[in-house]
């Protein structure tokens, strides 16, 4: 069995928030690290208090240490320059670039003539040249530098606490606090663990951070009285070179690993990712290579403590110890994929049914099978995994389970038949076992390996889909327009037809590449056939937010159409603009649905769904009567459904219906005012407005969003 690789996140400005630290929870951190060197003793409180009541993950409270650093020298960094003399002070004292204050004030009577001084990481370099009234330094390598940033002395060996008085301050509050995990930055001896476990107590667990040559030459001690130890990177690297890191490293965890106390690594994981969403090559390399050492933890500083993108960071150490842990065959498809942290595709594994160029030219000798559009349509959207786990036309006892039990005959959930039904009256001509090719217009476009010709009850499959066998149903009358003849078995799709597609169109594979670049976890979709109109915009911002969904999937259908509908170039480009004016930026993505109406109600709602979870949604917009027609369904059916189903693995997130209020002067599912006053939208009225040429007032539709339709169908001569 795999070991526990623990992951720790320190929290800073970028993710001390009730919302970020839910987030990260979520993704299972197992500890908060909150760091006393950027963190004041009177905020400590307050800080622990929004962690705890937003996550129950354990804290560990990270020392400031017997470390020197640079004091407040202002918002800006500061430009020292080669040759300029300089004081370095107090930090209770006056700064600019002239007085450099440093602490803790020990160091400073510690300071001799010649003593070599780094700031802020190798950035500016001194000279101490003179220690009588003022200590004074001469600038020997010039350079910009910050506040409260590392300060390393060369030449010249200085002996501080282990612990600050803040340190002391602090860690006498952990028993109050409930804090368990305490980190101890340079520890250098054995009775440096021992001072600090007469302050905390027996039943706090202490973190040694080996951080100095010291602690290198004690570390033996170290260990024995230790409950962890931390290897920070960052500052061993201001003592040691830093072509010895590696091999330091390595000795420490094997060290570690021979007394079974665990060891973490921590300071430039993922140092890209403070400002990117990705790491690069060096740092996946360096992360692997660390847990290869046999490292028991990660820990994660500025990526996500002042990184822009903290809980990506976290998804991309959970990626990595993933691979890690979970030994890939060489070339496999798992191996050249990005590992996801989407939600899984429906049945736990994406349908891919694409038949190889060299399958191909063996296609010629097989016989051709002419179908209509809807078919192939299936036919495409099985092959390509929209319909996963289902990767064949259904047989007719497929087809009993999922009308009678919502159920495939695996146990998975499946509310809607998906079947190849025989258009035409004439006898069907091939047998089971048989492969013919499928066809539209004469364009060869998929395979199907041929299982079982059967015969199906048209008014049992209509009032099982639809409740219904009324003709005045559209999918009852397209039904009853076809034989009682079903065929079942395997669709491939032909390859050069996968290029083929719809402008556009997105594949499951193509969306969930595109989240997961994204670092996307949660994503809310949204199925329309219409422009966007202010009610859609409400519920996909609305959803957005109260879900706190990673991103917005905007999926119109864009295959066939009933009179009345949009054009798919129309709803793409109202949609585009939409993206790039007026939508939260790098939140939504929009693809092309290639798929068409059955007009089957709350069983239809369903599917659409769980379509969705394979296109990588973990969220999914319904409304209450969702791909309903007429009066052919209840207004509460699709919620009814959906609470007697229960779990499905998408959250469905059904709106009431949403009106504009005039009062409030924005669209709204519920206000103070109640209905008087408020304005019903309805997208089927904004489509006839528009056909008909009414003008649109703003808080029905954005302007920008109209114009756009005018302009499309003068081009074009059409709407629909």
């Amino acid at each position: 069995m795999n070991k526990k690789i623990k992951i720790f996140c320190t929290l800073g400005p970028s993710s001390l928030t009730p919302g970020i630290i839910r987030k990260l929870s979520e993704e299972e951190v197992d500890m908060f690290r909150i760091n006393l060197s950027h963190t004041s003793l009177e905020s400590l409180e307050k800080c622990i208090k929004i962690i705890k009541s937003s996550s129950n993950v354990p804290i560990c409270l990270d020392s400031q240490g017997a470390q020197v650093r640079t004091g407040f020298i202002g918002e800006q960094k500061l430009q020292l320059n080669a040759g300029s003399i300089v004081d370095l002070v107090s930090n209770s004292e006056f700064s600019d670039d002239k007085h450099i204050p440093i602490y803790p004030d020990e160091v400073l009577i510690q300071l001799q003539v010649g003593s070599l001084i780094s700031l802020d990481f190798d950035t500016a370099l001194l000279q101490v040249i003179e220690t009588n009234v003022n200590i004074r330094a001469r600038v020997i390598i010039g350079g910009f530098i910050g506040s409260n940033k590392a300060v390393t002395i060369i030449n010249t060996p200085s002996t501080l606490p282990s612990l600050t008085k803040i340190d002391k301050t602090a860690f006498k509050l952990c028993k109050k606090l409930g804090i368990k995990y305490v980190a101890l930055s340079f520890a250098n001896r054995g009775d440096d663990i021992d001072e600090l476990r007469s302050i905390v107590g027996k039943n706090i667990r202490i973190i040694a951070k080996i951080e100095s040559r010291l602690a290198l030459k004690n570390l033996d001690e170290i260990l024995d009285v230790s409950d962890a130890i931390l290897i920070d990177r960052g500052d061993l690297s201001r003592e040691i070179a830093l072509e010895s890191i590696p091999y330091i490293q390595k000795e420490i965890i094997h060290r570690a690993n021979s007394c079974n106390v665990p060891v973490y690594v921590a300071t430039n994981l993922l140092e890209t990712m403070i400002e990117n969403l990705k790491p690069n090559r060096a740092e996946v390399n360096d992360v692997v290579n660390t847990l290869k050492d046999g490292a028991n933890g990660l820990v994660l500083a500025a990526e996500t403590a002042i990184g822009k993108h903290p809980v990506s960071a976290v998804r991309m150490i959970k990626s990595l110890i993933y691979r890690y842990q979970n030994q890939i065959e060489f070339l496999s498809e798992e191996n050249l994929l990005p590992h996801t942290n989407l939600i899984k595709p429906h049945g736990g594994k994406l349908v891919q049914n694409i038949i190889s160029d060299k399958t191909v030219l063996d296609i010629a000798s097989l016989p051709k099978l002419e179908i209509d559009e809807q078919s192939m349509i299936d036919a495409r959207q099985i092959a390509l995994g929209v319909f996963s786990p289902i990767s064949e036309f259904m047989s007719k006892d497929e087809i009993d389970s999922v009308l009678g039990n919502y159920t495939l005959k695996s146990g998975d959930i499946w509310p809607l038949p998906i079947f190849f039904q025989i258009r035409n009256t004439e006898p069907f001509l091939y047998g089971s076992g048989e492969t013919v090719v499928l066809a539209m217009k004469g364009v060869n476009q998929a395979v199907l390996q041929i299982d079982e010709i059967f015969q199906f009850n048209l008014n049992k499959l209509a009032k099982g889909m639809y409740t219904t066998i009324n003709p005045k149903h559209p999918g009852v009358k397209h039904l009853f327009c076809g034989s009682n003849t079903f065929v079942s078995g395997k669709v491939s799709l032909l390859s050069n037809e996968y290029k083929n597609r719809k402008p556009y169109e997105l594949t499951p594979l193509e969306s969930r590449l595109i989240f997961q670049n994204q670092q996307w976890k949660t994503v809310v979709g949204f199925h329309t056939r219409n422009v966007p109109h202010r009610a859609h915009e409400y519920l996909q911002l609305r959803a957005l937010e109260k879900y706190d969904c990673d991103g917005l999937f905007i999926h119109p259908v864009v295959g066939l159409k009933k009179p009345g509908d949009f054009t798919g170039d129309i709803i793409m480009k109202a949609y585009q603009l939409m993206i790039e004016k007026h939508y939260p930026p790098n939140r939504v993505v929009i693809g092309g649905f290639n798929s068409y109406s059955r007009y089957a109600g709350p069983r239809e709602a369903m599917f659409t769904a769980l379509c969705r979870k394979n296109f990588g949604c973990s969220h999914f917009i319904l409304g209450r009567d969702h791909t309903g027609v007429g009066s052919f369904y209840k207004k509460d059916a699709v919620k009814k459904l959906f609470n007697d189903i229960g779990d499905i693995g998408i959250v469905p997130i059904i709106f009431d219906e949403i009106y504009y209020c005039k009062k409030c002067d924005k669209c709204v599912e519920h206000c103070a005012h109640g209905s008087k006053g408020a304005y019903k939208i309805n997208g089927t009225e904004v489509r006839d407005k528009i056909i008909n040429g009414e003008k649109i007032p703003d808080w029905l539709m954005r302007d920008s969003i109209y114009r756009i339709i005018k302009e499309e169908s003068k081009v074009s001569n059409q709407f629909i």
